[in-house]
Order: C-alpha cells, then sequence, then structure tokens
C-alpha cells in the first residue's frame, strides 16, 4: 500500500491530514469515524510495508489497553490514535517508546492547555490531584500501549496507541469513572473545541518523533532524567503487582533502563513489566 491519506469531512479537513503529514515526514495519515482499534490498524499498515502512519478514530469499539485490557473509546470523548514508525534502535530500547509517548502527551497539554500532568508509571498520566475538582483524587486521563516487531534479530517497526480522556461522556461503567479524568475537568474549565483538539494531537506527534529522533541519536539519558521530574510515582508508597506476586514499598527511582526502583522491607526490587497503584493521598 502506497502512503495515502484518508479524512473526514468537518471535524478533520485537508488542511489538518498536510499538517499531520508533514510532521511524519509524508507518510501516511487516516482518520476514521469509527474502528475497533487504531492499535490493529497501524499494525496491519506495517506488515503493509508503510514506514510512518498515525491513525486517528473518532470511536474504538474495540480500544485496547496494558495487559488485554479495554480501553473506553466513546465518540466525542477522547483523542485516540496509533503511530507506526520504524525506529534505529536496539530491540531493548522499544521498552523506553513508551517513556517518550507519555512525555509528550505531558508536554502537550501543558504547552497547548496549560495544564499540568503527573506521569505514572509505567504507562499511565494523571490529572495532579490539586488540579481536580473533587480534591485528593488522582485520575487517569490517558494511557499509552506501545507494541513492537522484530525481524531477524532487528526492530522491525513500533506502534504506539495513545488515547486521551478530553470530555466526560454521559455515561461510562461506575468503576470506570471512579478512576478516570478528563482535560476538561480541571478545576479552571477547558474549553476543548476541535480546533483545539486538532492541535493537540499534531503536537503530541512532533514532539514524540523529537524524543524518538534524541534515543536514535544520543540514547536515553536525557529523556529519562525529564521523565523523572515529572514521574509521580518516585517517592511514592507503592503496590507492585506483577501477576505472581504483589508487594508494597517505596518508588525510589526509574532506573536508566526505564524500570521501576522499589525500596521494599526485604530490599530493593526492579520491575520492567508491572501494574502499579498509588497509596491514597491522605
Amino acid at each position: 500500500m502506497s502512503d495515502e491519506s484518508t479524512y473526514l469531512s468537518g471535524k478533520w479537513n485537508r488542511t489538518w491530514d498536510r499538517t499531520l503529514r508533514n510532521l511524519i515526514g509524508g507518510g501516511t495519515v487516516e482518520y476514521h469515524e469509527s474502528i475497533p482499534s487504531t492499535q490493529l490498524r497501524a499494525q496491519e499498515l506495517a506488515r503493509e510495508g508503510v514506514s510512518k502512519a498515525v491513525v486517528v478514530a473518532e470511536e474504538q469499539t474495540k480500544g485496547r489497553g496494558r495487559i488485554a485490557r479495554r480501553w473506553e473509546s466513546p465518540k466525542g470523548s477522547g483523542l485516540y490514535f496509533s503511530i507506526l514508525f520504524r525506529p534505529a534502535l536496539p530491540p531493548a530500547a522499544a521498552y523506553l517508546v513508551n517513556v517518550a509517548a507519555a512525555l509528550s502527551v505531558a508536554e502537550a497539554v501543558e504547552s497547548l492547555l496549560g495544564l499540568g500532568l503527573e506521569l505514572k508509571w509505567p504507562n499511565d498520566l494523571l490529572l495532579a490531584a490539586d488540579a481536580v475538582k473533587e480534591q485528593r483524587k488522582e485520575r487517569k486521563v490517558c494511557g499509552i500501549l506501545s507494541e513492537s516487531a522484530t525481524r531477524n534479530g532487528a526492530l522491525d517497526y513500533c506502534v504506539t496507541g495513545i488515547g486521551i480522556n478530553v470530555r466526560k461522556p454521559p455515561c461510562l461503567p461506575p468503576e470506570i469513572a471512579e478512576s478516570s479524568g478528563w482535560l476538561s475537568q480541571a478545576s479552571d474549565p477547558i474549553e476543548i473545541h476541535n480546533g483545539a483538539e486538532r492541535a493537540l494531537l499534531c503536537r503530541v506527534v512532533e514532539i514524540f518523533f523529537g524524543w524518538v529522533e534524541a534515543m536514535e541519536r544520543e540514547g536515553t539519558a536525557s529523556m529519562l532524567a525529564a521523565y523523572r521530574k515529572k514521574c509521580a510515582s518516585i517517592g511514592r508508597a507503592v503496590k507492585v503487582e506483577t501477576g505472581t506476586e504483589t508487594l508494597i514499598g517505596t518508588c525510589s527511582d526509574i532506573g536508566d533502563g526505564g524500570e521501576l526502583i522499589v525500596e521494599t522491607p526485604s530490599g530493593i526490587r526492579r520491575f520492567h513489566v508491572a501494574d502499579v497503584t498509588h497509596a491514597r493521598l491522605a
């Protein structure tokens, strides 16, 4: 399949299409009113030989999070997209693509909307507790899922899916509503119109490729230093669940490989894959 674009009239038009295509060097851009998963579509494009792509959806009917969890993606409530790229990185570094994506969303939201977000290891972004009307509650406003494939021992492609909650939908299961947040939910109300949403998408993509290029050029040290400054997990009591064990300790740092470092009564532990819950705020 050759690099090309499909777009929806109205919200996504040729002007924004052209802007986004320029940001990814003329790659493929697709806009879908409804699609099972932008992540799966981007992987299809990768297998067809597309080098770079951004797949955007108004709605996902089978949106996915980590560990095969469902990511609720109702129409009109969020910004849902996946980025396909083929980085010049060793396979082990693909794990750090999540870090680049998290930083990109946080920096884009702050620069365009003036709203600070906190990063929760490994792939969540939170509305800061003091920025939410319902004080002292952390609320997840963005989730990230990065997947990769190798060929002959080298990294072939990466696909990073990003879901940003923009507006609270009218109907949402109580268990999801309890822990979810939306950009429009901040104490200082933010009117996020279609233009701001499009600009946010473009800004995230622009910053993301800037971090990926920095990783390719100079390694991961500067990116991890920036991540540590925004990571709300550091210094917090955390519950870590790996699937085979559950433990509680204090997150002391993020390692040079992006791993979570936790001080426990039995010693220091390092985790590359785990579910993390912050201790409830006092």
